[in-house]
């Protein structure tokens, strides 16, 4: 697989060098209150980094040995890296890196490729995403699948290209960064959908935490003396410790956010909600008249 590990090399090579280019150049196109802050160009920076770990350390090979060590591959791929890569809103500075024709096609997509355009929009709403997310993370961790993919190597690589992919799309409408194809999330909308990423994550590990018997059969067994700790439950311990620990902490940073938005808001003087009117219940309106019943 040393061509998958070229091509890999390269990706992550180029989208660090558009990432600079493009970061160069934004002064020149954005206007100072919205240049990017350098924490969000550290952001980008680990999570490119903590990718090429994931997919070229000891973490793979070790990954196909110890199931513990393959349940934080996963973890990595569907939880930390995505969000990191997306707390940076990286894609305006990499696109600013492309060429200049380049970037006139891509802008031009909706005019030159409509159709193309109306069906990745429809695909990549909020809903389906999700259930996309939820299979795929799912469908890994079928008995058959993880026999499978601990035999062939290339069967592994497809598991981490997919959990990444749909990650990504999924913590895209999270973090509502661009680019923008669909509206963004009423707050508290966001927050739940941030939250309910937790629940397929954690499920596993809560079925795998109260198996007894092996479920997957991995080569090697991580072992602790005089504990009876197995790696499955090492393995499901840190999927349900740690596997919604992202999901849960965005939607809380998310909550707060909001939060501090409406309590930053100015409030209404008190000429206008102190009228009479304001100050009826819901469904009333002014008082009719007295009218005498008629004889």
């Amino acid at each position: 697989m040393v061509f998958w590990n070229v091509g890999i090399g390269i990706l992550l090579g180029t989208a660090v060098l558009l990432y600079g280019v493009g970061w160069r150049r934004q002064p020149a196109t954005v206007s100072p209150a919205l240049l990017p802050q350098p924490w969000r160009a550290v952001s980008f920076v680990v999570a490119v980094m903590l990718l090429g770990l994931t997919l070229f350390s000891s973490i793979h090979s070790l990954a196909d040995r110890y199931f513990s060590i393959h349940v934080l591959q996963r973890l990595l791929l569907v939880a930390v890296i995505p969000s990191l890569f997306f707390s940076g809103n990286p894609f305006p500075i990499l696109f600013a890196g492309l060429p200049s024709t380049l970037q006139t096609k891509i802008a031009r997509l909706p005019q030159t490729a409509p159709r193309f355009m109306q069906l990745l929009i429809r695909c990549s709403a909020p809903v389906p995403v999700w259930f996309l997310f939820v299979s795929t993370f799912w469908l890994w961790h079928d008995v058959q699948m993880n026999r499978l993919l601990l035999q062939v190597d290339w069967v592994h690589r497809l598991e981490n290209v997919t959990l990444l992919g749909t990650a990504v799309c999924y913590w895209w409408h999270i973090m509502a960064a661009s680019p923008r194809l669909h509206p963004i999330m009423p707050p508290l909308w966001r927050v739940g959908y941030a939250a309910l990423g937790a629940a397929p994550v954690k499920a596993v590990g809560l079925v795998l935490m109260f198996t007894a018997a092996g479920v997957y059969q991995y080569p090697a067994e991580i072992s602790f003396y005089n504990l009876e700790i197995t790696d499955q439950s090492l393995g499901a311990a840190i999927v349900w410790a740690v596997g919604g620990v992202v999901f849960t902490w965005t939607a809380v940073l998310l909550m707060r956010s909001w939060l501090k938005e409406e309590s930053d808001k100015p409030g209404l003087p008190e000429s206008i909600w102190s009228t009479e009117e304001m100050m009826l219940a819901p469904g009333f309106g002014k008082t009719p008249p007295y009218a005498p019943p008629k004889k």
